[in-house]
């Protein structure tokens, strides 16, 4: 996932109770990536024999490494191509494989009525499967994908389930996932007490196993919640505690999110000189990371922050 693409979904400006699903959602998202696809090695894309010659797994082979480059009209093609040969052949967990894919490309350029559709289907034939791992993963995105189009009956069932399945499977990763789309979700449901509850039960739990990267982002979306909420104090802490989690990983992008946070958490005028500070730092992560994208969010906040100032 580039920079770019991070900084323009989890900006916090403006936060509502809506916003809040997408931003957190889709950091959690980036963070955790697609389990499957980390286990292909990136190598030349190019298939050695036409497409109509080779198999339904060598098709999604291909478009996996596509869409790890994030070529993504070429991975659409070779999922396409996977999904119409799993379907000749009749291959239920071949289909449901592939259209969670195609569904996590959709979801990714905001086409979430077609992910949707998608997941439904593969939802369905997993259940009917004997991969209990397959099946939970798919009910984590149709949770994620519903809640951002406001099915949020829909997306509490599946998110539960999910929840109930990685337990059974001894998933740690996909529990502790669930547990913060879970949490965000109760939170943009008005359900704050549990909401937040559940946030910090997953970072917690993520501290505990010493997943650094699920830590990062329950402890965001655990920030992101209190600062929905008002609670500017406890939002303050919990960006702080991602920032040194950030700066101890050496991860600059995220580093610069959470300086951009932090520069935007406090209104009064007594913090300005410390948040233009702030946004001074984001704006040199940026520009050294190449992330135009932060770099406007950054210039923006500090010419508000200017004028403020005087």
């Amino acid at each position: 996932m580039s920079h770019a693409s991070l900084s323009r979904h989890c900006s916090v400006a403006g936060l509502t109770r809506r916003t809040v699903i997408s931003c957190s959602l889709f950091l959690l998202w980036c963070l955790s990536g697609l389990g499957a696809d980390r286990a292909f090695s990136a190598e030349p894309a190019t298939p050695a024999a036409a497409p109509n010659t080779l198999s339904g797994h060598e098709l999604l082979r291909i478009g996996t490494i596509h869409d790890q480059q994030e070529h993504f009209p070429e991975s659409l093609t070779y999922y396409n191509l996977a999904l119409a040969k799993f379907r000749e052949k009749k291959q239920s967990q071949g289909v449901a494989t592939t259209l969670v894919k195609i569904a996590h490309i959709n979801e990714r350029q905001g086409h979430l009525q077609q992910a949707h559709s998608a997941l439904k289907e593969a939802v369905s034939r997993f259940a009917k499967a004997s991969d209990r791992s397959a099946h939970a993963e798919s009910l984590l995105a149709i949770g994620r994908v519903s809640a951002q189009l406001g099915l949020a009956d829909e997306s509490r069932d599946a998110l539960t389930q999910a929840a109930a399945l990685f337990t059974r499977v001894r998933n740690a990763r996909g529990w502790n996932d669930t547990m913060v789309q879970l949490g965000l979700l109760q939170i943009a449901s008005g359900e704050d007490s549990t909401g937040l509850t559940t946030l910090q039960q997953a970072a917690e739990e993520a501290r505990t196993r010493r997943h650094v990267d699920q830590q990062f982002t329950a402890t965001v979306a655990l920030g992101d919640a209190h600062w929905l909420l008002g609670h500017t104090n406890d939002a303050r802490t919990a960006y702080m505690d991602a920032l040194s989690l950030a700066e101890a990983e050496h991860h600059l992008p995220f580093e610069g999110m959470m300086q951009l946070r932090l520069a935007r958490l406090d209104a009064e005028k007594d913090a300005l000189t410390d948040r233009v500070a702030l946004g001074k730092r984001a704006l040199v992560i940026a520009q050294t990371t190449h992330d135009t994208a932060a770099e406007a969010e950054a210039w923006s906040l500090l010419a508000e922050l200017y004028r403020e100032l005087g």
